[in-house]
């Protein structure tokens, strides 16, 4: 059970659109593989009754077009220093975990692209019988935006765009020989630095309900419902749009958990946007997400993420927008000290109220070279381009990089 709650939790986020639509770089697909022999094992170090593990990775990194402008694109190198710390305890009915990373950039010629982030996150998961579980998760982070993001900022002349992110997360699951269930609850808090983005503060929540059935010892059928609430802090001006909104909805699907050759879950349903300005059109439009591995043999896994849902937007004129998201990925261990990753990203920003659309494509290569179970070095290529209605929203991207990763 406690890989399908956590599944559901993601899915559930994304359902939401609870965050904000923030930028992330196009990563290759998480690595699914679960190879008996796989070396690049973290060994934690024990303190007490809890493990630690300290790790991170190092990068040197080329961008074609560090600023994702359609024209006088601008080069340049970068580094970039992820660090970890993480400690997890389990005794009993009660796990315990706590995180913190850096995110720290450094940018070769443009200095202004220079930043740093991290997060710390801490939860804990109380399972007081084999049916039931309650869990608790909170964290803050201070976000970098990438520039190539829908509504992502491209003037050369401001550094990129930052926040501050507050979330919280309650939950219960209990499962029963034949029929489950799932509440969760969400609470986010999205504060950007600079005064240029107080039209983008604000603050969500969020609840989900599922009940499940056991067709068969390793799939559950579902059925849920959401709701979640989006307050902006701004305050309209006279003859601006209230942007506060409710969205809501329900889904039917399947979770195969812990699963065999097929593990993770999909859902398909619908969702109802409803504005609080009666200027903008309340819509009831299609709702879905999947997350599924297929692993034909322990070496080879087949990933597919997808989402459709109403998100956040905060483009002049625009009444919502809907965002459709969909990565296919395939991880191979192609020795016991060498694994290769390939992935297909596709992502289209439908934006209501006026006729803009954006797609954007991507392809993200990764191959990983183990030294032992601590080092591995990796070679990393990301390619994106994206295509709008509106011609100087478009850009072409390349990123390629040298990576050194650590963990103990």
């Amino acid at each position: 059970m406690r890989g399908m709650a956590s599944g559901a939790a993601a899915a559930f986020l994304l359902t939401l659109g609870v965050r904000p639509a923030l930028a992330q770089d196009l990563q290759s697909p998480t690595s699914a593989l679960d190879a008996p022999e796989a070396l690049f094992v973290p060994t934690p170090l024990t303190l007490g009754g809890a493990t630690v593990e300290i790790g991170g990775i190092a990068r040197i990194e080329y961008d074609s077009n560090i600023y994702a402008q359609a024209f006088g694109e601008k080069d340049d190198f970068r580094a970039v220093l992820r660090p970890y710390v993480e400690l997890n305890r389990k005794g009993g009915a009660i796990d315990l975990t706590a995180r913190a990373e850096g995110d720290f950039r450094r940018y070769f010629q443009y200095g202004s692209e220079n930043a740093e982030g991290g997060k710390v996150a801490a939860g804990v998961d109380w399972a007081p019988s084999t049916s039931d579980k309650l869990s608790a998760d909170a964290s803050w982070q201070h976000i970098i935006e990438d520039r190539g993001e829908p509504e992502g900022n491209t003037q050369p002349s401001i550094g990129p765009r930052e926040l501050n992110a507050l979330e919280g997360e309650l939950g219960y699951t209990h499962q029963g020989a034949r029929i489950g269930f799932m509440l969760r609850g969400t609470a986010s808090r999205f504060r950007y630095t600079k005064a240029i983005d107080d039209n983008r503060d604000l603050d969500n929540l969020g609840a989900l309900a599922r009940v499940m059935l056991r067709v068969s010892p390793l799939m559950n059928g579902f059925v849920e419902g959401f709701v979640s609430k989006r307050d902006f802090r701004q305050v309209p001006q006279t003859g601006e749009l209230n942007r506060d909104s409710r969205t809501y909805g329900g889904r039917a699907g399947i979770a195969i958990d812990p699963g065999g050759t097929i593990r993770g879950e999909a859902a398909v349903g619908v969702y109802r946007f409803d504005p609080r300005d009666s200027r903008i059109d309340a819509r009831t439009r299609l709702s879905a997400q999947v997350g599924l591995v297929y692993s034909p043999q322990p070496r080879t896994a087949l990933t597919l993420d997808g989402f459709i849902g109403n998100v956040a937007t905060y483009r002049t004129g625009v009444q919502s927008r809907e965002d459709m998201r969909f990565r296919l990925g395939v991880s191979q261990e192609i020795r016991h000290n060498l694994r290769g990753e390939l992935g297909l990203v596709y992502r289209r920003s439908k934006y209501f109220g006026t006729g803009l659309t954006e797609k954007i494509y991507g392809v993200t290569g990764e191959l990983e070279y183990a030294l032992n179970r601590r080092i591995a070095l990796a070679a990393t290529a990301r390619w994106s381009k994206r295509n709008s209605t509106d011609p100087l929203d478009d850009y072409d991207r390349t990123r390629a990089g040298l990576e050194l990763r650590l963990h103990y």
